[in-house]
Formats: C-alpha cells, structure tokens, sequence
C-alpha cells in the first residue's frame, strides 16, 4: 500500500462509466488525490463494451489501475432500456412535454444502480484504505434521476460511516455543477475528449439521440470540445 500519509494526500477509487461526468470527476479528483484504482461495472447494459473501451482509456490517461466488475445480476432483473430485459432504448423528446421527458428518463433508469456501484466500491476502498469514493454526479441530471443528486450522496455517507468500519465517504466533484458547466471544467483540465462515451446505445458511434446524447450535445454546443465529439447524425 501507497504511503498516503507521507505524501499528505488521501487515497481514492474512482467509479468509471466512459461518460462526461465520470471522466470530468476523475480529472479533478486526480489533482487533488491519490487516485489508485478506477472501478467499472458491468451490469449487462446494452453499450458495455463501448463504456469499458472508453473507461480504460480514461483510467490509463490518468494513471489508475483498472478493474471491471461484473454485476450482470442486475442487467437481468432490471426493466430498464439499457439492459437486455427492457424495451428498445427510446430517443429523447427534445422539445417534448416534461412528462414526456420524464417517462423517456425513467424508462432508461436502472433502479438503485448508483447505490449497488458506490456500495461495492466502498468495499474495494476499505481493502485498500482508500478514504474517497469519486463519482461522476450532477445538479442537471439529479432532477431526473435521483441517485444524482445531493441528498444521495449525503444519506449514503451516513450510511457507509457505519458499514464500512473505515472513513470511507463519496465525492462527487461535479456534483453542483450543470452539464454545460462540466464540459467547461474538463476543457480547462485537457480532458482527452475522443475518449468519451455517453450513448445508451452501442453503435459505432454515438447515436445523437438518446437521453444521454441529447444533453452532452446540448452541453459541448459551442465550445471547441465539440470538434472531438462524434454522433451518428453530424
């Protein structure tokens, strides 16, 4: 184990989905902890090996061991649109009415998702006497799914202070932040934008219309990230 104390900085695991909220997480917790390993999980969710492709490429940049976890259990209980039990994956109703936006946001929801991934990480960073879990959160996805959101992180907190028997706690570096905000945050860090995967779907390409598309796409509008982002529609 690393000499954490000496060199005055805690110790890290990072949860890594390819997406813009993860990588963005680990490029800021990277400068201020010792990020030791980054975690992804497979839950037999449709885009797997286009999010494991893009999550180890973001663990080398960053100099983090790598390790994918099979949780395939999940994708074959879940209803979700991501996983093989669900229905096609729907696009996003842009200028669709918000309760249509939000049947669309929950069809792709895998339900407690957020809390089996920071659970199982927690147990790698008591192993590992790493005092920080890194999740990739924000304030404009919290209203649609709630395991985003502030109020997550804070009761699982008070949770893992008792289960864990280590000082392990989440962080969430973009957690107050909005997308747009984000990709602000990761062009000033050198993010390595031809890494990024954010489709629900597991194309060639990032297919420009799911849930998840629709909102990197409205955040990259107009910032020069958008040169290195590619959907099947431009």
């Amino acid at each position: 184990m690393r000499n954490n104390i000496a060199k005055g900085r805690e110790s890290g695991v990072a949860l890594l989905s390819g997406g813009l909220d993860s990588a963005v997480s680990l490029a800021i917790a990277a400068g201020k902890y010792d990020v030791s390993l980054s975690l992804f999980f497979d839950y037999g969710q449709i885009p797997a090996e286009k999010e494991e492709e893009s999550s180890r490429a973001f663990a080398q940049h960053y100099g983090t061991a790598f390790e994918k976890v099979d949780l395939q259990w999940l994708g074959h209980i879940s209803s979700s649109t991501m996983t093989p039990g669900g229905d096609d994956t729907p696009d996003y109703p842009v200028e669709g009415h918000p309760d249509e936006q939000a049947r669309v946001s929950r069809a792709v929801w895998v339900e407690n998702r957020n809390g089996i991934f920071v659970n199982v990480a927690a147990a790698f960073a008591a192993a590992r006497a790493a005092a920080v879990i890194i999740t990739g959160f924000n304030s404009e996805e919290a209203g649609a799914f709630p395991d985003n959101s502030r109020e997550f992180v804070d009761v699982v907190n008070r949770a893992l202070a008792i289960s864990t028997g280590a000082p392990v706690r989440v962080e969430s570096p973009t957690l107050a932040m909005q997308k747009r905000e984000v990709v602000e945050r990761g062009i000033e860090l050198g993010l390595p934008w031809e890494h990024i995967w954010s489709c629900y779907r597991g194309g060639e390409r990032m297919c420009g219309r799911c849930e998840s598309c629709v909102r990197l796409k409205r955040a990259v509008g107009g910032t020069h990230a958008r040169a290195s982002i590619f959907f099947e529609d431009d």
